[in-house]
């Protein structure tokens, strides 16, 4: 073993926890399979507003999937890469168990790292998710009942979104502009990052990683939360969901664990894509209830 460099792990064995492309051979298939599924939705939705802005930039965008329900509630879908990978395309597939129940799917797209400091990433999902509740009823879904979901980093964005102060983002704004959230796979606590070569291009040091670690601030809503993950992810996935669950639960959040058997840092996204799927029976439940 070499230097410790973050709890008990060395440089390498720490990547090796954080490395999940390289955990999950197969990876690039399920993102194959998971861009074809995309595109069916794309093609066969019969209410999708594509590439929707909320803000100046090329990535100030969202895509909006309605039912044919009226006034439904809505999930937006954060999605993961680092912060340096990936786009909102690849994830269209998860709208189609909301859609059929009844509920309102918006995919929230964002700038990549090392285009813009994690700071700015960050204050771009807060203004994205500013601009759907502000514009709820005129885009067609109730702005009163969303939940915002987001998978490995888009976990860490979703942990982010729930320690927001609002104010800040427009005077209109409630304290509580989100009903529940399910961060999955998520990273709450960036320092183990900075310590791996995943953490290069967001320029991170000791201080900023903790200023934007959710693990470290105060929930400022009490939006239901499940903390989602697979059982087959590593030793850090599980400490990182655990310790912000209790943390959640600490300050006043109604906050459980959901550890989806079978399934590693990828395949648990199947759990939310499905309407027999543990992790879409939990956030239906949380919407209508």
């Amino acid at each position: 073993m070499g230097e410790i460099v973050y709890l008990d792990y060395d440089a390498d064995t720490l990547f090796a926890e954080y490395n999940n492309r390289g955990k999950v051979p197969d990876f690039e298939t399920l993102i194959a399979d998971w861009d074809s599924r995309s595109d069916a939705i794309r093609a066969s939705a019969s209410n999708a507003r594509i590439d929707l802005a909320y803000g100046d930039t090329p990535r100030d965008r969202f895509d909006l999937f309605l039912p044919d329900a009226a006034n439904p509630p809505l999930h937006v879908f954060i999605h993961g890469g680092y912060w340096q990978w990936n786009d909102k395309e690849t994830f269209a597939f998860l709208a189609k168990p909301f859609l059929d129940a009844g509920i309102a799917f918006a995919n929230l797209e964002h700038t990549l790292c090392p285009e813009v400091s994690l700071a700015e990433l960050v204050d771009q999902v807060r203004r994205g998710i500013a601009h759907l509740w502000t514009n709820g009823p005129e885009l067609g879904f109730d702005q009163n009942n969303i939940q915002v979901s987001g998978h490995s980093a888009g976990g860490h964005l979703t942990g982010v979104v729930l320690t927001t102060d609002w104010a800040a983002f427009g005077s209109s704004l409630p304290a509580n502009p989100i009903r529940s959230a399910m961060p999955i796979s998520g990273i709450f606590d960036l320092e183990p990052i900075r310590h791996t070569p995943i953490g290069d291009p967001l320029g991170l040091d000791a201080s900023s990683a903790a200023a934007l670690s959710p693990m470290f601030a105060l929930p400022r809503t009490k939006a239901r939360t499940v903390v989602a993950l697979g059982s087959h992810e590593g030793r850090e996935f599980h400490r990182q969901a655990e310790a912000f669950a209790t943390n959640c639960r600490n300050h006043g959040t109604d906050a459980r664990i959901a550890s989806i058997e079978g399934e590693n840092h990828f395949s648990v996204l199947e759990s939310l894509a499905a309407s027999d799927g543990q992790l879409f029976r939990l956030a239906h439940d949380m919407l209508t209830r």
